[in-house]
Order: C-alpha cells, then sequence, then structure tokens
C-alpha cells in the first residue's frame, strides 16, 4: 500500500523525525524492507512500528525541521491507523525522495478536497518576506480595527476551529505556521524593538499568527466568544495587515508595525492616538 512518510535527512544519511531512528545512507536505505518484529497493536499513538500516512497527514511534522524531506513509502503487515496523522505499520519499504516540486503539488492537489486551506498551512505566507509598499493609510485603518479584536483571537480561533474539523487539526495547522514563519517573526522582530520591550509585546504578535491561523478555515462562517457579521471573519483586518507584509505589535501603550525581513518600524501610534 502506498504512503507517504516525513524523514530527516543529514548529508547521506536519513532519519525519523520526531524519534530520530537512523535508517542508513540514503543509497543503501532506497528500496529497502524494514519489519519491526516487536511491532505494537497497542492504543499508544507513538510505540514501535513505521509510521506513514496519506498527503492529509503530512502537515503533522513536514515543517518541524528544515532537513526534513517527504518520501513515498510502501507499507504492509499489521497496522495500528489512530486518524490521518498517526498510522502505524509492520512493515515499510522506502521507495523514493519526492522533489519539493512535486511535494506542493501533491498538497495543492489534497487542499482542492479539503475544506480547509491545507496547502497554506503546509505553506503558509511570511509576512516579512513579502516586498509590497507601504500604504499607510490602508494600514491605519486596518491596524484601528485589529486594535479592537486582536484580544479575542486566541480563545476564537482555538474553539472555532475545533469544533469545525477537531482538535488535531488546529494542533497540527498551528505547529505548521508556527515553525514555518515564528522563528524568523521572533527573531526579526526582537532585532526591531529595545531589548526591554521584546517580552511585552509577544501577545499581539502570537494574535496576529492566530489571525493568520483563522484565515485558513473559511468554512467557519460563525467564530466563536467574539460579536460580528455571519460569514465574514472578524480577523480579516489582521489578515490583510499579514498579506500587506506587515506585522503588529503592542506593548500596552504604543502600536506599531513592522515591515521587511529586519522588521523594520514603519509606523508607531499610541493607542490613545489610535482609538480617536
Amino acid at each position: 500500500m502506498k504512503k507517504f512518510k516525513v524523514l530527516r535527512v543529514v548529508g547521506n544519511s536519513i532519519y525519523s523525525p520526531l524519534q530520530n531512528y537512523y535508517y542508513g545512507e540514503i543509497k543503501e536505505v532506497i528500496g529497502k524492507k524494514f519489519i519491526c518484529d516487536d511491532f505494537s497493536k497497542n492504543e499508544k499513538e507513538c510505540d514501535k512500528g513505521f509510521y506513514a500516512t496519506d498527503i492529509d497527514g503530512l502537515i503533522y511534522c513536514m515543517n518541524n525541521s528544515k532537513s526534513n524531506r517527504i518520501f513515498e513509502v510502501e507499507v504492509g503487515g499489521r497496522s495500528k491507523v489512530f486518524n490521518e496523522y498517526k498510522q502505524r505499520y509492520e512493515e515499510q519499504t522506502i521507495v523514493r525522495m519526492l522533489s519539493e516540486n512535486e511535494v506542493r503539488q501533491l498538497i495543492k492537489e489534497q487542499s482542492k478536497k479539503m475544506d480547509w486551506d491545507y496547502y497554506h498551512a503546509c505553506y503558509p505566507v511570511n509576512p516579512l518576506e513579502l516586498d509590497i509598499p507601504f500604504n499607510k493609510d490602508k494600514a491605519l485603518k486596518l491596524l484601528k480595527e485589529w486594535a479592537s479584536a486582536w484580544d479575542s483571537v486566541e480563545a476564537s480561533v482555538e474553539a472555532s476551529v475545533r469544533a469545525s474539523v477537531g482538535a488535531s487539526v488546529v494542533a497540527s495547522a498551528w505547529d505548521s505556521v508556527e515553525a514555518s514563519v515564528w522563528a524568523s517573526v521572533e527573531a526579526s522582530l526582537c532585532n526591531s524593538v529595545w531589548a526591554s520591550l521584546c517580552s511585552s509585546v509577544w501577545d499581539s504578535v502570537w494574535a496576529s499568527l492566530y489571525a493568520y491561523i483563522s484565515s485558513l478555515f473559511p468554512n467557519i462562517k460563525k467564530w466563536k466568544y467574539i460579536e460580528h457579521k455571519e460569514g465574514v471573519n472578524p480577523f480579516q483586518s489582521s489578515i490583510d495587515l499579514w498579506h500587506m507584509g506587515l506585522v503588529p505589535s503592542f506593548d500596552g501603550g504604543i502600536w506599531r508595525l513592522h515591515k521587511g525581513k529586519h522588521a523594520e518600524v514603519v509606523l508607531e501610534i499610541s493607542e490613545e492616538e489610535l482609538r480617536r
């Protein structure tokens, strides 16, 4: 049975992405059949056996390391399937490593069959990598809207997505976006604001990340814990800022908009002035 598997490639060697199991050199591993002699059929999601999924399960760990690659595998023997992300098999043959373009195309085709944006969960937009001219008037209008909604976003997105597609989906989408985008945003913003402010802005930056995740679920028409018009995403202002290449931060008194790979501050305004 054909499945897909995330493996970590270091030099010419292959390792499992989570347990660091050493498979061997690539040239020795491709085409080799592995058999787990002590395969486990118990109810523990993580136990002895070889894990592989269909395309819709790759998001679980494909982005947790820059060394991760996607392989086509053949699985067989006994199995224990928990969900789309956790599927354990007794036998596994690693067939080939897929190219980046091939993986993207497979995920894009899979995303069309799903009721959420699986493609952009696997390949999220990093706003600090976008080169878009700064529109101050539009940005200021969106920031004003976001300032009145940002403190509701985390609870709302967590609960709404969980109710719509399940806890495992929201967790995997969050982990994927965080792994792909967060390290870059975190490092850039810490270099952009004074060290004394770095820790105070994270709640607002995390909120923008949650808002971006909400955009991956257009099927949700009513978001929990916030008043809004049904069918309209109440966090759209932050999503629009994100796609304009802008990351908002708030230190308790001052709002800032950051742009570019160094998260340069392109707008700074007090909360009092913003709310006038």
